[in-house]
């Protein structure tokens, strides 16, 4: 087997074929997990369980079907799972949010709020303060 080195050239048909098929795999998978993920909160109980299924579960199936099979179907697998796997990314913040103890620290942009007292500058009440007055005579929205 030769040795090739890095080089750039225009891509032939098998290449084009490649990406297209991983890129058909990776788009269908996104609009099918989205319908799957926008619709489970209408399903009540069955919600964690179809959610958390279906991001894990197409990733895992997209990766065996890569793995196992060649061609043009391994290469549609290999988008399944690339989709699959950056829905994953995209979403498992804001699932793994709600399980995550908040934390009550006072510094290091904890997201607490100050307490009152010593040290901490109380701004006045009322439109007279400069933020309030700026505030009050800010003219936002449509007027029709």
């Amino acid at each position: 087997m030769a040795l090739e080195a890095m080089g750039f050239a225009a891509p032939r048909t098998e290449e084009m074929t490649e990406v297209a098929l991983g890129l058909g795999g990776a788009v269908v998978t996104g609009l099918a997990e989205g319908v799957v993920i926008k619709f489970a909160p209408g399903l009540g109980a069955l919600q964690p369980v179809l959610t958390w299924g279906t991001l894990l579960g197409v990733p895992l199936v997209g990766t065996a079907g890569a793995l196992f099979m060649k061609g043009m179907i391994g290469e549609l697998f290999k988008g399944i799972a690339t989709g699959g796997a950056a829905i994953l990314g995209y979403s498992l913040p804001a699932l793994v949010a709600p399980y995550m103890p908040k934390t009550t620290s006072q510094g290091g942009g904890g997201g607490a709020q100050l307490k009152s007292g010593q040290g901490v500058k109380e701004l006045p009440a009322g439109p007279g303060f400069a933020p309030q007055r700026a505030q009050a005579q800010a003219r936002v929205g449509l007027e029709f």
